[in-house]
């Protein structure tokens, strides 16, 4: 019999979760650190919805290609011949041998290392040498309608390529239709990639979505962003940021609320920033969406900056972050300052996981410390403020009813 959340878990710990907020308990220690609870969610919730997985930017050329690991899954992304962001199951159709064992560029076609079987960059068999002894198999023909590379579901949006490896997930504009509403003011097709970095950290990666709330900000964000009356009117308890579930999709965005006059950032600022382009006739929306289960998506001044969180095991989990600019902003010397002022605010100084000046490290480090404390039963009873943390409890929920 298949396992469900609530075996692993206990139907007591799934209804204080399903509780009003205000009454609401958070996802046990299991859901954080059983290598059971791991391998549900890889097998089951992952597999059902959009996943993220890389940039299109990995690939920018035809020809390119790169072999990743989805839900345990060896996959292959590839850009084709028309230029089109394709993935297929990275496995030979004759012998299950891999077929891409790193990244490649200007490839034509690709073949198996084992016995040279080939496929051309749209997943068709193109030829399988010798297989009966003779240079082209003019004796035993192989059927290349029944033995081209396995496709999986791809697409994708504002540069992240998603799969969905059931395929039975809604289009994946309709999966991201909150997040495209709030940034369809950009035209982030102008945007070009001008950083890629990724890192390896100790924690589980719902950490990340745990953490989409402003709470935390003024202690964990120090130096960054220092003030509570920049997130909330102190007298009135009234949050500048809303909090917003919607689908697949959960967001931070700024209300109307917000004075005029916080979260400015410190000092002069770089400069010649070059921001982020507008569509015409568009006014500056946004906000901080994460799209469930493992990317986010933000922005801040004149950079855009997804991540997408591959889990690797209960308690790691690899970031693979990359900062679009605007056009020439990207690389030019001319906004080389406007870059590394905009990279230092995101990854801190020396762009390490110990480096506690940037947001990013400094998350990270939070979250590393919340596995740490996830190994005591003290952790089984977390709570929630029904003031901040909506989307938290949106979130926790989200991830059991997927798993039913």
């Amino acid at each position: 019999m298949d396992r469900t959340a609530a075996d692993i878990l206990g139907e007591d710990a799934i209804t204080a979760l399903f509780r009003p907020i205000e009454e609401a308990r958070g996802l046990p220690t299991k859901a954080y650190t059983s290598q059971e609870f791991f391998d549900l969610e890889q097998q089951v919730l992952f597999p059902r919805t959009w996943v993220g997985v890389a940039f299109d930017t990995d690939v920018p050329a035809p020809g390119d290609a790169m072999p990743i690991t989805a839900s345990g899954l060896p996959l292959i992304i590839v850009r084709d011949r028309a230029g089109v962001v394709r993935a297929f199951h990275n496995v030979c159709r004759h012998r299950a041998t891999i077929i891409l064992q790193k990244p490649e560029t200007g490839l034509t076609n690709l073949q198996c290392p084992y016995h040279a079987w080939t496929w051309d960059l749209e997943g068709n068999l193109k030829a399988t040498p010798y297989f009966d002894g003779t240079p082209n198999s003019e004796n035993f023909q192989v059927d290349p309608k029944e033995n081209g590379l396995i496709p999986v579901r791809c697409d994708v949006w504002n540069h992240v390529v998603f799969i969905n490896i059931e395929g039975n997930a809604p289009p994946l504009e309709e999966y991201v239709a909150p997040a495209a509403e709030r940034y369809s003011c950009f035209d982030l097709d102008a945007m070009e990639l001008g950083y890629r970095i990724e890192w390896e950290y100790e924690a589980n990666w719902k950490l990340v979505n745990d953490n989409w709330e402003n709470y935390h900000n003024t202690w964990i964000h120090a130096g960054i962003f220092d003030k509570m009356s920049d997130e909330v009117n102190v007298e009135t308890g009234e949050l500048y940021t809303d909090q917003i579930g919607i689908g697949s999709v959960i967001t931070l965005a700024g209300n109307d609320t917000r004075p005029p006059n916080v979260r400015k950032a410190k000092g002069p600022g770089p400069k010649n920033p070059l921001p982020i382009p507008l569509m015409p006739g568009a006014k500056q929306g946004g906000g901080s969406n994460a799209i469930l289960p493992n990317t986010t998506v933000s922005w801040g001044g004149p950079t855009y900056a997804p991540v997408v969180y591959t889990p690797i095991a209960p308690d790691r989990t690899l970031a693979r972050m990359a900062f679009y600019f605007a056009g020439e902003a990207a690389t030019s010397d001319k906004y080389a300052e406007a870059r590394e002022y905009s990279l230092d605010r995101w990854l801190g100084h020396t762009q390490k996981l110990d480096d506690r000046t940037g947001i990013r490290p400094q998350d990270h480090s939070c979250m590393e410390l919340q596995q740490r404390a996830r190994k005591s039963p003290a952790a089984n009873r977390v709570q929630f403020s029904p003031t901040w943390e909506n989307n938290i409890h949106y979130f926790q929920k989200w991830v059991v009813e997927h798993l039913s």
